[in-house]
């Protein structure tokens, strides 16, 4: 980036932050367990960062979280917060290695938002009992979801990476966004079709930085062995005629 000499000061002009990353304190307010949660928390271990992940605070007095507090202020909104995190050190290449680059990530994550997200979320949400099945709207979203693995399979036959040569913000964006899809609903049968897609996931999962947020990532088996499958209601049982007292 350019830089502005005042006199003797000199200020940095330039977009993107080079402040040591343990330098800065910051604290995530998040529900752990969210898959958007670990996006952020494995950009903060690729920059170097120690995040606290306390209960209250900022998402208190914004009234939502995920929120990021920093000492200049605070950030909402999972995918702005991964943003941040993954612009704050430039040489571990987070958000590419140009201008380029940095808008093909921008591209992808806006494609794992609308394109992969809505629908996987519209077909895993109720496995996982956060809200009740809608068939025909499960049925849509499988298709939607095939459509989207499908670009991502194409686009990784050949690249190892989702940008450049390195893990970016987008590989990470995508994987984090396909771990409740492949533990509970993308069976083995689901995802043969997509040998790159699994190689390229497999490939991120086993970096250090993804496993010790991630830990170990079971996938969903045979077709119905993701999650257990409810049980269909029984008929109740017709009462028995009470028999008429004989005179």
């Amino acid at each position: 980036g350019s830089v502005l000499c005042l006199g003797r000061r000199a200020v940095s002009l330039s977009p993107v932050s080079c402040v040591p990353a343990r330098a800065m304190v910051m604290k995530l307010y998040a529900h752990p367990d969210n898959y958007k949660t670990k996006k952020v928390l494995i950009a903060a271990r690729y920059a170097g960062l120690e995040i606290e992940t306390p209960s209250g605070g900022a998402a208190t007095s914004t009234g939502r979280i995920p929120v990021l507090e920093t000492e200049q202020g605070c950030i909402f909104s999972s995918t702005a917060i991964a943003r941040y995190v993954s612009r704050i050190n430039r040489v571990v290449g987070l958000y590419g290695q140009n201008l380029i680059e940095g808008g093909m990530i921008d591209s992808w994550i806006e494609f794992c938002t609308h394109e992969l997200e809505v629908p996987l979320c519209t077909w895993v949400l109720p496995v996982q009992g956060v809200f009740p099945e809608v068939k025909e709207a499960t049925a849509c979203a499988k298709e939607d979801v095939k459509k989207a693995l499908a670009v991502l399979n194409n686009h990784l036959l050949h690249n190892t990476f989702m940008v450049g040569h390195s893990i970016s913000l987008a590989d990470i964006a995508i994987c984090c966004a396909l771990i409740d899809g492949m533990s509970l609903v993308l069976d083995e049968a689901f995802r043969k079709p997509y040998g790159n897609l699994m190689r390229w996931f497999d490939l991120c999962t086993s970096q250090p930085q993804f496993a010790a947020v991630l830990g170990s990532v079971k996938l969903c088996g045979a077709p119905g062995k993701g999650a257990p499958a409810a049980k269909e209601a029984q008929p109740k049982k017709q009462a028995q005629p009470k028999k008429e007292a004989q005179p």
